[in-house]
């Protein structure tokens, strides 16, 4: 038996090897999105705002921001500061792209925000610069929020002691708010001794972990292709058991996905400074992925009559297992919806089993996410092994 099924899967390996379908999916087409990924999303960690503010106001709350927070911001290697010499000038820096944004804070707004009143702090954000601008606004939404934290408690105290009105108010709450502290930090936490995982390792885990149903798509459907060509009744009625055909075939899928997987880190770590983490830890996540897509796809080849139809099948539940794990974006923890989604795809457990690699540099603590990909292979695996007998029979 086991003779017999190192001869079908050396036929198998012989045919996928002259496929140039097998090599775009297992090896170009991921290394190039990874790559194409990672450039335009840039690591949070290497990100530098240029920016420069306009002070119309020249008040004391507005001095909090242009004197506390954004020379703050200079010293940890955030910000550029570009000087402006007034609103017109920071509307042309950020129109030729010369300024990623501009704070502008407007004339009266010290005294709006001692007197309860709405202020608020203009960001002008250069097309085309996203990620820069999004950080613009998050520091001066911090630092409204910070402003109206401090003016509410020094407020609450004016109004419990009953005196007038501080005429030092406006002072009082730019000071508290720019000496409260950082307001923005680029840095992620992290809880063991090594880091999270960076753009680009998570995108080449995302890559790799999409890409692998697909490679593993080519072994599963070659039963129903050699059914189409005659050739799998010509094994049929070889002195060959059936379980011998089955097991190369299953053979030459698990070995397909494993070669993939693993030219994948190798050519991420060597080309592109992908960091994977200790060897053994994604030995044993690369290793259960794979048996999760193969249980994944051959219950979905199940449903098909001929090759072309499984492989539509197969790319459909692909497609929408990786995007609901998060393969080419972090899902975002505030969404139920969608952190519910990541735990019932094997992609997700996939990169969190990789972030907990990366940031406990532990190859144990892969344990539990390689324990759940596992499990959901097998769920899938099982209703696809008791069709494939009935189907046998008939």
């Amino acid at each position: 038996m086991l003779r017999a099924a190192t001869l079908i899967l050396a036929k198998d390996a012989r045919l996928r090897a002259r496929d140039r379908s097998v090599w775009l999916f297992a090896l170009v087409v991921p290394i190039g999105l990874t790559f194409l990924f990672s450039s335009i999303f840039p690591d949070t960690g290497e990100l530098e705002l240029t920016a420069g503010v306009v002070d119309l106001d020249g008040g004391e709350v507005a001095a909090g921001f242009v004197d506390g927070v954004l020379p703050a911001l200079a010293e940890d290697g955030i910000l550029t500061r570009v000087d402006l010499d007034d609103e017109a000038d920071a509307r042309a820096r950020v129109a030729d792209g010369t300024a990623d944004a501009v704070w502008i804070l407007p004339e009266g707004f010290s005294e709006a925000v001692a007197a309860g009143e709405d202020a608020r702090i203009e960001v002008l954000v250069t097309a085309g610069a996203t990620l820069s601008g999004e950080v613009a606004r998050g520091v001066a939404e911090a630092y409204a929020s910070r402003i109206e934290q401090v003016g509410l408690a020094i407020t609450t105290e004016v109004a419990l002691t009953g005196g007038p009105p501080d005429p030092a108010l406006a002072g009082a709450i730019g000071a508290a708010a720019a000496a409260a502290g950082t307001l923005i930090a680029l840095a992620e936490e992290t809880t063991g001794n090594g880091a999270p995982l960076d753009a680009v390792s998570y995108l080449a885990a995302g890559m790799a972990s999409f890409f692998v149903f697909f490679v593993v798509q080519f072994g599963i459907t070659g039963q129903l292709e050699e059914r189409q060509l005659g050739t799998l009744q010509r094994l049929q009625a070889a002195p060959i058991s059936p379980g011998a055909i089955q097991l190369g075939k299953l053979l030459g899928a698990f070995l397909l996905g494993l070669a993939s997987m693993t030219a994948l880190t190798l050519a991420s770590t060597t080309l592109l400074g992908a960091s994977w983490g200790p060897a053994p830890g994604v030995a044993i996540l690369v290793v259960a992925l794979v048996l999760a897509a193969m249980g994944v796809m051959a219950l979905v080849g199940m449903f098909a009559r001929t090759s072309e139809q499984a492989g539509n099948y197969q790319s459909i539940v692909a497609i929408v297992l990786g995007l609901s794990g998060g393969v080419f974006f972090p899902i975002p923890g505030d969404n139920l919806i969608m952190q519910i989604a990541t735990r019932l795809s094997p992609h997700g457990w996939f990169i969190r089993g990789m972030d907990t690699l990366s940031t406990t540099d532990r190859w144990s603590a892969v344990l539990p996410a390689a324990a759940a990909i596992v499990a959901f292979g097998a769920v899938a695996a099982i209703p696809a092994v008791v069709l494939q007998r009935r189907r046998s029979s008939w």
